[in-house]
């Protein structure tokens, strides 16, 4: 997944790594979708397929901008997490930065996440009702 330096140190069975700053925003999705799942969360994550003219893209109907992921935990509770992913200099556009006010705004804990931001992401993980 993606390069990583070795492990730190170790958070409720999860290493906790210091990623490279160049991760791809698809590797650095993967890793963050593994340790929800770890933590029992339920993940929803649209991929983009490939239409009739080899073009890559993702069918919405609606607004453009959605993030990345919506998470809820069944079982403990705690605020659904709408985050949208960025490598580490990635800049939000205006449709995303809609959506995430708006989830905000409707209740959900709304975030945009870098892999610097690894060590907050793991303890929001492991703590659904944090």
């Amino acid at each position: 997944m993606g390069n990583q330096s070795p492990c730190r140190q170790d958070l409720d069975g999860i290493a906790v790594v210091k990623l490279d700053a160049k991760i791809s925003e698809a590797d650095f999705k993967d890793m963050v979708i593994s340790v929800a799942k770890r933590y029992g969360w339920l993940v929803h994550h649209d991929l983009p397929a490939q239409n009739t003219r080899g073009r890559w893209m993702t069918n919405v109907q609606g607004d453009v901008g959605f993030p990345d992921l919506f998470m809820v935990h069944p079982f403990q509770g705690g605020r659904p997490l709408v985050i949208e992913l960025k490598a580490e200099k990635g800049k939000l556009t205006p449709g995303q930065k809609i959506w995430l006010n708006a989830c905000e705004m409707a209740g959900c804990h709304a975030a945009v996440w870098k892999p610097s931001d690894m060590e907050y992401i793991l303890y929001t993980l492991s703590n659904p009702r944090a």
